[in-house]
C-alpha cells in the first residue's frame, strides 16, 4: 500500500489528531528534558541515530528510552521532525561511593593575594546519603536516509546537520522479516533484506554529506534471530527493537529472566553504552562535591587533569593549585576521604598528569 493509501485508511481527520497527540506528548517530553540538567550537559555522550526508511529507528530509539517518544508505524518516512532523549548511564560504582563517600561543605581561606582558595577535600562520615548524577547518553533520531539524501531527495538530508554534531553514529541496520508480529507487513523501501547493500547506501550519503564519525552499527533482528550468526562483513551488535520496547514495561527481574529464556547475554542499551565508550576511548571520573553528591563524568582516555578540571567547572582550569586523586574502590574500602588519607591512599596530580578510570577526583583552585 503507498503513502496516499495510509493516508486514506486511517481518514485525513483521524491522521490529523494521531499525529497533534504524538506532538503534544513529545513537547512535553522535551521541555521536560531540557528542564532536566543531563539533557544539555557536559556529562552526556551524543549519538545520532541514522539509516534507511522502515529499518527501525524510531523503535528502537523508544527502547533506549524506554517510552514512547517517536512515532511508530509501518510505512516510511513516519519519523518529520528530530526526535531528542536522554538515558542515564548505569554505573553501579557511584551507588557504591555513595553509601560510603560524605562529606562536609568544602572550607576555604584567603591567600596572600586576597583571592578566596577553595579546598574540597575535607570528606567525613555522614548520616544522609549524597545525590547520584550520572552520566548520560543523549540520542537524536532522524528521518531514514535514502538514495540522493545529500543531494536533497527525501527528509532524512533536513536534518543532517543534527547528526553533525554529535560524537557518534548510531547506524541501524534492517534485518527482520518484513512480516511484522502484528500482523502487519513493513516494507523495504529497497524491496528485500540486504544489510550489506543498506549500509552502503547511508554510509554513502554521509560521506557525500560531508559527514564522518566513529560508526555503531546496530542489526535490528527478529527475535527468534537473536542467537543468528548473519555472518556480514562488519562488526555489529544485534537487537530486537520491538522487543526491546515491549520489555521495557517489565521490572528488572522479569527482564534478566526473558533474556536468559532467549539466551541474550546483554539488551540492547547496554551493549549501545559498552560500545559507544569503547568506539570513543571514553573512561569515567568521579567528583565529590561537599559530600553531598557523587557524580560521574565520562572523558576520553589520557586527558590530562587541567583539562578535566575544565570539564567540572572552567574556574576550576582557571585557577588550578592540583588535584587530590583516589582509586574509587580503595575509597569505598576504606569508607571516607578523611581515612582514604590516612592511609596514603590519596595522590597528589599535577596539571599534566592524566586521568585514568575509576579515580574519584577532589581539585584544589584559586580564583
Amino acid at each position: 500500500m503507498s503513502f496516499r493509501g495510509h493516508i486514506d485508511c486511517f481518514g485525513f481527520s483521524s491522521l490529523r489528531r494521531r499525529y497533534f497527540t504524538l506532538f503534544k506528548a513529545r513537547e512535553h517530553f522535551l521541555k521536560n528534558s531540557k528542564d532536566n540538567k543531563l539533557y544539555n550537559s557536559p556529562m552526556s555522550v551524543s549519538c545520532g541515530i541514522v539509516g534507511l526508511p522502515n529499518s527501525g529507528k524510531s523503535t528502537l530509539f523508544n527502547a533506549l528510552l524506554k517510552k514512547q517518544i517517536a512515532q511508530v508505524a509501518e510505512y516510511p518516512y513516519t519519523t518529520i521532525e528530530p526526535n531528542v532523549g536522554v538515558v542515564e548511564v548505569p554505573d553501579e560504582r557511584l551507588d557504591k561511593l555513595a553509601e560510603v563517600i560524605s562529606g562536609n561543605p568544602s572550607t576555604h581561606s584567603v591567600n596572600t593575594q586576597g583571592r578566596t582558595e577553595w579546598n574540597r577535600s575535607t570528606t567525613s562520615l555522614r548520616t544522609d546519603k549524597p545525590k547520584v548524577v550520572p552520566a548520560a547518553i543523549k540520542f537524536i533520531d532522524i528521518a531514514g536516509l535514502i538514495k540522493g539524501a545529500h543531494q536533497g531527495e527525501g527528509l532524512g538530508n533536513q536534518f543532517l546537520a543534527h547528526i553533525r554534531e554529535v560524537d557518534a553514529i548510531l547506524h541501524v541496520v534492517r534485518a527482520f522479516d518484513p512480516s511484522a508480529s502484528s500482523g502487519q507487513v513493513i516494507p523495504h523501501v529497497m524491496h528485500d533484506i540486504n544489510p550489506v547493500r543498506d549500509i552502503e547506501v547511508v554510509n554513502l550519503e554521509l560521506e557525500l554529506g560531508g559527514i564522518k564519525k566513529p560508526t555503531i552499527y546496530v542489526l535490528n533482528v527478529s527475535e527468534s534471530d537473536l542467537t543468528r550468526d548473519f555472518g556480514v562483513p562488519f562488526t555489529y551488535i544485534k537487537v530486537c527493537a520491538k522487543l526491546e520496547f515491549e520489555l521495557a514495561d517489565l521490572s528488572d527481574a522479569e527482564q534478566k529472566q526473558y533474556q536468559k529464556a532467549l539466551g541474550v547475554e546483554k539488551l540492547g542499551l547496554e551493549q549501545v553504552i559498552g560500545k559507544s565508550y569503547q568506539l570513543l576511548n571514553l573512561i569515567t571520573f568521579f567528583t565529590i562535591a561537599g559530600g553531598k553528591m557523587v557524580q560521574a563524568w565520562p572523558v576520553k582516555a589520557g586527558t590530562e587533569m587541567i583539562e578535566v578540571a575544565g570539564i567540572v567547572h572552567s574556574d576550576m582550569e582557571r585557577g588550578f593549585i592540583a588535584a587530590e586523586v583516589c582509586d574509587w574502590q580503595k575509597l569505598t574500602e576504606v569508607g571516607s576521604w578523611l581515612a582514604a588519607r590516612a592511609s596514603g591512599l590519596i595522590k597528589t596530580c599535577g596539571r599534566d598528569e592524566k586521568v585514568v578510570d575509576g579515580l574519584v577526583v577532589e581539585f584544589k583552585f584559586s580564583v
